[in-house]
């Protein structure tokens, strides 16, 4: 399968394999079980009401609210709040990422949604199908639109590239908040602190970023910083997790 190359904000190109066509059927009949589940639930709450949803307007309006609203928006909260993952991603280990490496805002989650309804409720999931299957990078007309493309996040990243430094068993974590980034994110750090021995620039502006995202403030000078990050973020992950 081929890969999708990203040029990241900090010059370091990282290398994506694109979910296949498979993946993303998969991950969305996940989500298909879900909206069953949640329609099945709804009947189960609401099916006491007296009133007919045909003819009376208090039901009409707890229908939209309680099962239409919530299954059209499914996938824009879920990619919001989930990091790029609805429940059937997560599931098929597929997330969806900028085509610089970077989270989506929550204005590309939005454009991909809105062409969601368009290229899979209203045309069905064939356009979709073959517009991902006939693009290099896998993306559907959404994707194309918002400068996103969904990928795979399992094992491009091994084990022995994560865990590079050694760890103290006593050794106390210095940032949990190390913990929402992504192993793709360490990796990239590992390659700005190799890459900016000689361009501290590189290092000042990736440190910038992490503490951005991680929303802590240090007086470690910025290499430093890095080293802590990725020694927290094996700890966490190779270790305590």
């Amino acid at each position: 399968m081929s890969k999708i190359r990203i040029q990241t904000t900090q010059n370091v190109a990282l290398d994506f394999t694109p979910a296949s066509v498979g993946d993303r059927i998969l991950a969305h009949i996940i989500d298909w079980v879900i909206f069953f589940a949640w329609g099945t639930l709804y009947l189960l709450v609401f099916s006491g009401l007296d009133a007919s949803f045909d003819d009376n307007i208090l039901g009409i309006i707890i229908l939209f609210v309680f099962l239409i609203l919530p299954i059209m928006c499914y996938d824009l909260l879920f990619e919001v709040f989930m990091n790029g993952q609805s429940i059937g991603k997560r599931a098929m280990k597929i997330r969806v990422i900028n085509l610089d490496g970077t989270q989506p805002t929550l204005g590309a989650y939005l454009m991909r949604w809105l062409f969601r309804l368009a290229d899979t409720m209203i045309f069905g999931s064939v356009v979709a199908l073959v517009v991902a299957s006939a693009n290099g990078k896998g993306q559907r007309i959404g994707d194309i639109a918002a400068g996103t493309a969904v990928v795979k996040i399992k094992p491009l990243v091994s084990l022995e590239q994560l865990r590079q430094e050694s760890i103290a068993e006593n050794y106390q974590v210095m940032f949990p908040e190390v913990s929402i980034l992504s192993d793709q994110d360490i990796i990239t750090l590992r390659a700005v602190l190799k890459k900016g021995e000689h361009n501290h620039q590189l290092i000042e502006e990736a440190t910038e970023k992490v503490k951005e995202v991680m929303g802590i403030n240090t007086d470690l000078n910025d290499a430093d910083f890095l080293k802590q990050v990725l020694k927290d973020h094996t700890y966490l992950t190779t270790i305590e997790g």
